[in-house]
């Protein structure tokens, strides 16, 4: 009985937000969404972390934690304010406008958001500014999102945080279609092909028409689902509340399925035909998609939930926990990791750790001489923090 209470405040206290029937939801109810922005001004490569949260955007320098400074047509830096401070790249709208999913770079020059209360900015990116603070409505629609858009050609996807996933007109922002579910849907689809695959908080597993919205089927997999799917050797790969691990085929049947101890929140990770998922228990699984999804092996990993996907790089297999820490496992087995000192090599943070872990790695455009794993926390003091992934060093702590 206590783990269920367990379960179910973990489950009220990160998506209180996100639930709310109306009005906004209170600053720092949410989460950070965190991914990779990779841009280019002339032929330069320029990278960074996209950060939204709360009621501002980001972009952050993964050299040094700060904020990535402005730059104009030529290529060079802005000129600072009067009093000296450097122009950088942070948006904030007007009204108080909250952001729970990740932004999308259109092309150089634009970055789409789409704010809780579902209103879309088309965002200057080389100036960090929008020519309506507002945002354009989404026609007809009230309620909230919290699922990463996903733009494909002419058209815009976007789950709805109460029920149903619509096509949008990229230009217009007018709805072209609305494929109807039976509760929300909170992560991004997955589009092969001509057919849009994306989960539900009802249960489903949906397959629809990319371009008209026809269902082509739907799949039961017996919990809510609040991730994304994953394409591999043809087949999808899933989790959901039902405390399983499904492989499904295009056609919409389950080929094979792994039990585990709790509920799965995050996307798996596939690498080298293995599966790796973590379950809101604490523990992280290696799993066989070659072989029927047989266990390669199990380990509980932390002392709380762990909702963000495992990160997989060489030898280590890196998981991130509600419990503030940041865990290295050895690949092979789950085991710690170990420093130079022989102790397992976990770093703490301030706050819980609940969106996804990034990689990132030194190339064109990212100035830095090694791999980082960034993590972000529910703390603005502790928005974001880097850490070098061969052993776990701090190297800068970014906070709003």
């Amino acid at each position: 009985m206590l783990k269920l209470i367990s379960r179910r405040f973990l489950l009220v206290a990160v998506l209180v937000g996100a639930l709310a029937a109306c009005g906004p939801a209170p600053l720092g109810t949410g989460w950070p969404a965190v991914s990779l922005l990779q841009s280019q001004c002339g032929d330069q490569p320029r990278d960074g972390i996209l950060v939204a949260f709360n009621d501002r955007i980001v972009v952050i320098n993964p050299a040094n934690g700060k904020a990535l400074e402005l730059l104009n047509a030529d290529c060079e830096l802005r000129p600072p304010d009067a009093d000296g401070t450097a122009k950088v790249w942070d948006f904030k709208p007007g009204s108080a406008r909250q952001f729970y999913s990740s932004p999308v770079l259109l092309d150089n020059q634009t970055l789409l958001a789409v704010s809780y209360d579902q209103r879309f900015f088309e965002i200057e990116f080389p100036a960090a500014r929008a020519d309506s603070t507002e945002g354009i409505p989404i026609e007809g629609r009230t309620g909230h999102t919290v699922a990463d858009l996903l733009v494909a050609g002419d058209t815009i996807y976007v789950g709805l945080s109460a029920k149903d996933l619509l096509a949008l007109d990229r230009e217009t922002f007018d709805v072209l279609w609305t494929a109807p579910t039976e509760h929300g849907v909170w992560a991004k689809p997955l589009l092969v092909e001509d057919t849009l695959y994306f989960a539900s908080l009802d249960h489903y597993l949906y397959a629809v028409n990319a371009e008209t919205g026809e269902q082509l089927w739907r799949l039961d997999l017996e919990g809510a689902i609040t991730a994304t799917p994953v394409f591999h050797n043809g087949h999808l790969f899933i989790g959901s509340f039902g405390r399983k691990v499904f492989e499904v085929s295009l056609e919409g049947q389950i080929v094979n399925q792994y039990t585990t101890d709790e509920w799965v929140w995050g996307t798996v990770t596939i690498v080298d035909d293995t599966l790796y998922v973590a379950d809101l228990g604490g523990n992280v699984y290696a799993l066989n998609t070659a072989n029927d999804l047989a266990q390669i092996w199990k380990q509980k990993v932390a002392a709380s939930a762990i909702r963000p996907a495992p990160v997989v790089s060489g030898d280590v297999v890196i998981v991130a926990a509600r419990d503030h820490k940041l865990y290295w496992l050895n690949r092979n087995d789950g085991t710690p990791f170990k420093d130079a000192d022989g102790n397992p090599l976990v770093r703490e943070l301030s706050n819980p750790i609940l969106s996804d872990v990034l990689l990132i790695e030194p190339g064109p455009g990212v100035d830095i001489p090694e791999p980082y794993i960034i993590v972000s926390t529910l703390s603005p003091g502790q928005l974001l923090a880097a850490y070098t992934l061969d052993n776990g060093q701090a190297v800068w702590s970014y906070s709003q």
